[in-house]
């Protein structure tokens, strides 16, 4: 008689299995040709399954299906966002092992994944429907905030929970008139944000760089000139100065270009491109500083091994592979394999190790980005400016409506003062007199959202009260969109979400038994771990909602990003990630399903998001590869 998952278990497998899929898909974009087999709107072979299902999926369900956006023409995902993705997976941009640190992109995916990962259980488990919901909600209560964003997001799969609160946005700006379950939802969704906007720019490994991008980037955009523009009554010649503002490209090649003196295939950058530029080569320019002063300083490494550890950077993404593996199956640093292939000195002190990885690192990092700006500002053809001209023409009826219902300047007014805001309360304050620090709380960027909601509600109370047919073209689309995480009750399809418990099941008694005894205990730790962080996230949001306390944890959501930026392995003296601080159970970096306990992740050989592809963490046994995630 075989083993049967209960509940408890077959939510904490589909949980595993989803959160490792959906990294793993954003994960591979950075190797060449990840799109060639990723199906609509991406070229696709006919008969060869998606490689990338649970993003293919949410791709098709949700973003070609937008009003407007669902009237480009196919050239637009085929040609301008496949090459862009393309150039920059040619790139061969640096991986955060490399460097010893998770980087930014590290970062960024794993924040993305977080949140891509709950649509795509949505998709794919379904969203059980709640009939009997309490309508009252105390919004001093976590439970109930908890409580009323998952009735919230019920009502608007199953019930009128959008009609509702767009017809009462129609009459009123004021929250307080909306009903007590959209003011739950409201306030859930306003402390998870603000949770997220913490995590991300203050406690994440590269928060602060990503913030002083932020900032950089924030200084360089022409807010006056673009508010003034927005003021132009005839909406045919605000978007045709817009577009001059944001597109056209000012430089003598441009111009001698368009008059036909000359036919260089480099004709400028227009402001978008330049933003990107000067914020990236003020980057560039501080990097090499400090690579120059650390050669200076590295008396102790010879000019032959800092050579050897600058022209890693440039080595091709198979032999970066290659080295990558051997550091991590011997178990040794990436610059030791580094310089021991080029036959130099390498064993290295402890000291000598972290100058020649800061070396390393500054190198690979001045060579990202330059990589990025030739992506974005000067590849030819220029995808990135066809694409943004592409989508504005398919948007120019909504840009009339908008600009009908609402004071566009006003609002960007508003958008610019809060980003300013977030940017300001971000940054660590240093008390001069003391030396103290203080580091902004959870509590900080909640007090932001409430001092800008408004702002907020008064742009969508104007939508909703003059623009009528556009809110009514949005919400046929949301409601669509809903429909989607209902549970599949009549397909018999193993790729459908119907019956997922039978499936997981199915999927469980394909392995033999000593598997299956091996897992049991992976699922049940999960499965603890997730009622921890459901509980622990709801007493953080309690006493946050209470007293406001000066806590540096993140909530549920970002909870799961933590765990998973923090496991990673790195090119340190121990790179295995068993040899680093443990994270929660079932969320260290996915290996094989072997005597470790750990999970493999699915091979490139694609597959519908069901549970054959979903097999591949299981089958085989020790026979998978160990192979460390790199990103």
């Amino acid at each position: 008689m075989g083993i049967t998952l209960d509940a408890s278990r077959s939510s904490a497998l589909f949980d595993i299995l989803s959160h490792y899929d959906t990294y793993a898909e954003i994960r591979d974009f950075r190797y060449p040709g990840a799109l060639k087999h990723y199906g609509p709107p991406f070229q696709a072979q006919d008969g060869r399954p998606s490689t990338s299902p649970a993003l293919q999926t949410l791709v098709g369900n949700f973003l070609v299906t937008l009003p407007s956006l669902k009237n480009v023409s196919e050239d637009f995902w085929k040609v301008q966002v496949e090459e862009i993705i393309e150039n920059f997976a040619h790139a061969n941009l640096s991986e955060s092992y490399d460097k010893g640190a998770i980087g930014l992109r590290k970062t960024l995916a794993t924040a993305i994944s977080a949140l891509v990962e709950y649509p795509v259980r949505g998709i794919y488990g379904g969203c059980a429907q709640i009939d009997d919901s309490n309508p009252h909600y105390d919004l001093t209560s976590a439970e109930d905030l908890a409580r009323g964003f998952q009735d919230f997001v019920n009502g608007s799969i199953y019930g009128t929970a959008l009609e509702d609160i767009a017809k009462t946005g129609a009459e009123t700006d004021n929250l307080d008139d909306h009903s007590d379950l959209a003011k739950a939802f409201h306030e859930f969704v306003l402390v998870n944000l603000a949770s997220f906007i913490h995590f991300t720019l203050v406690l994440s490994p590269q928060g602060l760089y990503l913030l002083k991008l932020i900032e950089s980037a924030n200084k360089l955009i022409p807010y006056m000139l673009i508010r003034q523009t927005l003021k132009i009554s005839n909406v045919a010649s605000m978007i045709s100065a817009m577009i001059r503002i944001v597109l056209a490209k000012m430089s003598v090649t441009g111009v001698t270009n368009w008059i036909g003196l000359t036919k260089s295939k480099d004709d400028g950058m227009n402001l978008l491109q330049y933003i990107i530029n000067t914020v990236l080569y003020w980057d560039i320019r501080e990097l090499e500083g400090r690579a120059t002063k650390a050669k200076r300083e590295l008396a102790k490494l010879s000019q032959e091994q800092l050579q050897t550890l600058k022209e890693y950077a440039f080595k091709a993404q198979a032999e970066q592979e290659k080295a990558r593996q051997e550091s991590y199956n011997e178990s040794i640093p990436i610059v030791t394999v580094i310089l021991r292939s080029s036959s130099l000195p390498h064993d290295l002190t402890d000291l000598q190790h972290s100058h020649a990885l800061e070396y390393l690192s500054l190198n690979l990092a001045i060579r990202d980005r330059r990589e990025i700006i030739r992506c974005l500002c000067h590849s030819y053809p220029d995808r990135l400016t066809a694409a943004i001209r592409q989508v504005v023409d398919v948007y120019e009826p909504n840009i009339r409506s908008l600009h009908h219902a609402v004071n566009l300047s006003e609002a960007l007014g508003d958008l610019e003062a809060f980003i300013h805001d977030i940017i300001r309360v971000a940054k660590i304050q240093v008390n001069h007199h003391s030396g103290e620090s203080t580091v902004p709380t959870v509590a900080d960027f909640v007090a932001v959202n409430r001092r800008h909601q408004h702002s907020l509600h008064k742009f969508l109370h104007q939508i909703c009260k003059n623009s009528p047919d556009f809110v009514a073209v949005y919400m046929d689309w949301a409601k669509k969109a809903a429909s989607h995480f209902r549970p599949d009750t009549t397909s018999s399809d193993v790729g459908t979400s119907s019956n997922l418990t039978g499936q997981l099941n199915d999927l469980f008694s394909t392995l033999d038994p000593a598997s299956q005894q091996e897992i049991l205990p992976i699922l049940d730790q999960h499965s603890g771990y997730l009622d921890a962080m459901q509980a622990d996230s709801l007493a953080r949001l309690q006493r946050l909602i209470k007293s406001c306390p000066r806590s540096n944890e993140p909530a549920i959501a970002t909870a799961k990003l933590q765990s998973s930026s923090s496991s990673s392995p790195s090119s340190s003296s121990n790179p295995h990630p068993h040899l680093l601080s443990p994270p929660p159970p079932s969320l260290a970096a996915p290996t094989s399903a072997s005597a470790s306990g750990h999970i493999s992740r699915p091979d490139n050989g694609g597959g519908t998001f069901s549970l054959s592809r979903l097999h591949h963490y299981f089958k085989g046994g020790g026979d998978t590869p160990k192979t460390p995630t790199w990103v």
